[in-house]
C-alpha cells in the first residue's frame, strides 16, 4: 500500500512539475523575452546542438524550444510582408529571376556569354570548391553584374544536414571562399534539394542568427530532371502561369552543359515577352519553402 501511495504521489509530483514549467514559460516569454534572447544570442552554436537530459533541462530545453520558434513566427509575417511588396515592384518592372545551380564549372563562361549575348542577368549560387577551381569564372561574375550565392561545400544531404549547425557551417566556410575570390561577402544561400524536407526549425533558426537570406524558387526548370529541350517548354508555362498569376518567378536552373545547350530558346522567349532580368541582392526578402509539418531531421 505505501509504495502504491508513493507512486501516486510521485506521479502528481511530475504533473505538477510539468504543469508550473509551461506556466512560467508562458510568463517568460511574455514578459522577460529581451532578457532570454539576449541570454540566446550569446549561446554558442554547439549549444544548440546538444541534447538535454529530459529530467534535469526538461524546463530549459521546453523555454528555448518556445522562443525560437516565436522568433520565427514573428520573422515570417515580417518576410511575407516584404516579399508581398517587393513583387509588387517586381511586377511593374516586368521582373523574373534566373538563379543556376551547382557552378562554377567548366561551361560557366560559355553560360555568362549567352547571357551577355542576350543582355539577362542572373544570380549564382555556387558550391565552394567550385569556386576555388573556376575562381577566373567567379570573378568575371563579379565585373559584369551577376548576383552572387552560396550553395554549400559537399552538396550531400547526409552532411550538409547532418546537425542543427551543419548547414551554417557549410554555409559560412563558402562564405569565407567567395568573399576571398571576389570580396564580395553574400547572405544569399541556397540549400542542396531546397530547404523542404530536412532543413529544420533549428537550422533555420542558426541561419538567421548568421545572416544568411534562404532562397527557394517558385519555378523549377526540371532541367535536372529533363536534360533536353523538354525543359525549355516546361519552364516556358511555369513563367507564363506565375505571371498570369502576379507573382514573380523566381527560376530554377543549373549551370551543366545540358542546360545551357538550350538556353538560347528560354532567354528568346522571356526577350520577347519583355520581361526584365534582375539579381538577388542581400536586402531582398527571400522566397523559400516554408515547413507547416513537412521538415524533418535527416538523421
Amino acid at each position: 500500500m505505501n509504495k502504491r501511495l508513493n507512486n501516486k504521489g510521485k506521479a502528481l509530483s511530475v504533473i505538477l512539475m510539468v504543469a508550473v514549467v509551461f506556466l512560467l514559460t508562458g510568463l517568460v516569454i511574455d514578459n522577460k523575452k529581451d532578457e532570454v534572447k539576449s541570454t540566446l544570442h550569446t549561446t554558442s552554436l554547439e549549444t544548440l546542438s546538444v541534447s538535454f537530459d529530459p529530467m534535469e533541462d526538461f524546463a530549459e530545453s521546453t523555454l528555448r524550444q518556445s522562443i525560437i520558434l516565436k522568433e520565427r513566427q514573428e520573422k515570417e509575417v515580417t518576410r511575407k510582408q516584404a516579399v508581398a511588396k517587393q513583387n509588387e515592384i517586381d511586377q511593374r518592372e516586368k521582373a523574373i529571376y534566373l538563379t543556376f545551380d551547382d557552378g562554377p564549372s567548366a561551361v560557366t563562361d560559355q553560360l555568362l556569354d549567352i547571357l551577355d549575348d542576350f543582355q539577362m542577368k542572373a544570380t549564382f549560387f555556387m558550391i565552394g570548391p567550385n569556386i576555388k577551381v573556376h575562381s577566373k569564372s567567379v570573378v568575371r561574375m563579379k565585373k559584369e553584374g551577376f548576383g552572387l550565392g552560396l550553395h554549400g561545400i559537399t552538396h550531400e544531404a547526409g552532411k550538409i544536414y547532418s546537425s542543427p549547425s551543419a548547414p551554417v557551417d557549410e554555409m559560412s566556410e563558402d562564405r569565407d571562399i567567395l568573399e576571398k575570390v571576389t570580396g564580395v561577402r553574400s547572405n544569399l544561400i541556397r540549400l542542396p534539394y531546397g530547404s523542404i524536407p530536412y532543413l529544420t526549425e533549428d537550422m533555420r533558426y542558426l541561419l538567421d542568427k548568421s545572416d544568411f537570406n534562404v532562397w527557394d524558387w517558385n519555378v523549377d526548370s526540371r532541367d535536372w530532371e529533363l536534360k533536353d529541350r523538354r525543359y525549355v517548354q516546361h519552364t516556358k508555362q511555369e513563367i507564363n502561369r506565375y505571371m498570369q498569376a502576379g507573382v514573380t518567378p523566381v527560376v530554377l536552373l543549373h549551370d551543366k552543359p545540358h542546360t545551357i545547350e538550350y538556353l538560347p530558346e528560354l532567354l528568346s522567349y522571356i526577350k520577347n515577352k519583355g520581361y526584365q532580368t534582375k539579381v538577388l541582392t542581400n536586402e531582398q526578402p527571400p522566397v523559400t519553402f516554408q515547413c507547416e509539418d513537412r521538415c524533418y531531421s535527416i538523421s
